[in-house]
């Protein structure tokens, strides 16, 4: 690769990378398309903040439950939560926190949601039993949530929301039975107490699926198949009291972290580039493309909701992508002082480096998994960072840093010194 060729492509990167840093922590006014100024914001605004950094809404939930049920009061309650969090995932409320309060006959259950914009939508996806019903205009039920085997949101032909059933064998029999015993009169599809759609059945209908539709908007349509997909709650809950909460961290944490973390950015650029000079810059430079590329996922991930634990997430990857780094440069050096040339020691190092990165790297990435799968709350959102973070950190140091590195060595002329590579000379006893 020729000088000029390397320039071009160091540029380029170093273009991209600052304009996405400044699209990323900058917002200012742009001319709007019409008359006056828009403004632009940032992208690292429309990341989702958890409960601790921006505040959200909580609820606390009373149960109404009869006597026969107090016996089992524990196994129900524990149900409910599960549950709960079940519906809340599925909307995208990854960070939510339930917690059960109270003892005895006084407990509730308090649900903290972080960023809520609607909170009818809310009360909605928790207050609503689940309790999902196909009946005649007498109320006689023909088949129940036990009978759907799938269901989600979409869109029909003509572009309105609406929910997808998709039923299980008995259900697709019994949806079959009803639609034939219901021709020409009104199916009603009710979830708890609220009728949700109330087609005319026209002909008997034997698919697997069905759509209910007459739904205003997608969130709605998202919600009802949250709430269903979700299963029904054993108890009723009442709505003991619902609120804002302000961010428990208080409003300064994120500007506070941003800043330290670009402090410790800076401090890890200028050991990296103490110790290894050329490489050092290349490591800086794949380091700093690495962080926009990271905030740019961040905001586009629809399922991340950024806490503290977050950020933890965020640091731990940040860290083991300079590790990689280290491992690659002492690599390089290694093969170098064993008389290989720089460009073969830059090469080899690569390549039997990738095999140590890979197999620490891919240990974090299955505990991550593991931790996003079964684990609710913040630590999910600690594994979804950890996770983001951990895969695009690999492609950093195996790709970027690689191409930077030759970058690097060809604008140099090919003086392995700019790299700090050195061959070590050993002397004998009577020099």
């Amino acid at each position: 690769m020729s000088k000029v060729k390397s320039g071009i492509i160091l540029g380029i990167i170093v273009l991209l990378t600052a304009i996405l840093a400044v699209l990323e922590f900058a917002s200012f006014p742009i001319p709007g398309y019409k008359n006056g100024i828009k403004d632009y914001n940032s992208i690292g605004s429309t990341i989702g903040l958890g409960i601790d950094l921006k505040g959200g809404y909580a609820a606390v939930l009373t149960p109404k439950y009869s006597d026969s049920q107090q016996e089992n009061i524990d196994e129900l309650f524990d149900s409910a939560v599960d549950i709960l969090r079940t519906r809340l995932d599925n909307k995208g409320y990854t960070e939510a926190i339930i917690t059960i309060q109270g003892v005895g006959d006084d407990r509730e259950i308090r649900i903290e949601i972080p960023e809520v914009e609607d909170a009818d939508e809310i009360l909605s996806i928790i207050g609503s039993s689940g309790k999902l019903s196909f009946e005649d205009e007498s109320g006689v039920p023909y088949l129940e949530g036990e009978h759907i085997e799938n269901c989600y949101a979409g869109y029909d032909q003509n572009g309105q929301p609406i929910v997808v059933l998709e039923f299980t064998a008995e259900g697709t029999k019994k949806f079959s039975q009803a639609t034939q015993q219901l021709s020409g009169k009104t199916m009603y599809i009710k979830l708890g107490d609220d009728i949700i759609s109330s087609p005319k059945v026209n002909e008997q209908i034997t698919s697997a699926s069905a759509q209910i539709e007459g739904i205003e908007t997608y969130e709605q349509a998202e919600t009802i198949a949250a709430v269903i997909k979700a299963g029904r709650l054993d108890f009723e809950f009442e709505i003991g009291s619902s609120n804002k909460i302000s961010a428990t961290l208080g409003e300064n944490a994120l500007p506070a972290s941003v800043v330290a973390g670009g402090i410790g950015l800076l401090i890890i650029f200028a050991l990296m580039i103490v110790f290894y000079r050329g490489m050092g810059i290349a490591a800086s430079l794949a380091l700093a493309l690495y962080t926009v590329l990271f905030i740019l996922l961040l905001a586009l991930v629809p399922w991340v909701e950024l806490t503290l634990p977050g950020i933890a997430g965020i640091i731990l990857s940040i860290g083991m992508a300079v590790d990689a780094n280290v491992i690659i440069f002492e690599r390089i050096k290694e093969e170098f002082e064993s008389g290989k040339t720089a460009t073969n020691a830059i090469r080899t190092g690569f390549k039997r480096a990738f095999v140590t990165i890979f197999d620490s790297n891919i240990t974090t990435v299955l505990a991550s998994i593991v931790l996003w799968i079964l684990c609710p709350g913040s630590i999910k959102g600690f594994a979804i960072t950890l996770l983001l973070g951990i895969v695009l950190s690999m492609f950093t140091a195996i790709v970027v840093s690689r191409l930077l590195v030759n970058i690097m060595y060809n604008l140099s002329g090919g003086k392995a010194s700019f790299l700090g590579l050195k061959k070590e000379v050993l002397f004998d006893e009577e020099d």
